[in-house]
């Protein structure tokens, strides 16, 4: 990578700060920076471990970026339609008296 494409990643990294923190994580499994990981298997299994968390990370971002695009495009297609909001009332209680 050049200098560009850096800044470029990290001004990307910048708006995902889950994904930014489970790299760091990647990078302390290849570094062993707890100093933990004494045997390659050990390793393995972490970094395996990480890459399945990054995974898990980069899908939720990703539900939530499409998430946010699909409300845009509709209040966009619609604008006056109102947002469905759940309440928070239990309502009336019967007695059964």
């Amino acid at each position: 990578m050049n200098t560009e494409e850096d800044e470029v990643f990290f001004e990307k990294l910048k708006n995902h700060p889950r994904l930014k923190k489970r790299f760091n994580e990647i990078l302390s499994v290849a570094e062993n920076t707890s100093g933990e990981l004494i045997t390659a298997d050990q390793a393995e299994m972490k970094a395996i471990e990480e890459v399945r968390k990054l995974g898990q990370e980069l899908m939720q971002e990703w539900a939530t970026s499409q998430h946010e695009k699909v409300i845009q495009n509709a209040k966009k297609d619609h604008p006056k339609v109102k947002k469905h909001i759940k309440k928070n009332s239990i309502g009336n209680q019967h007695s059964d008296e």
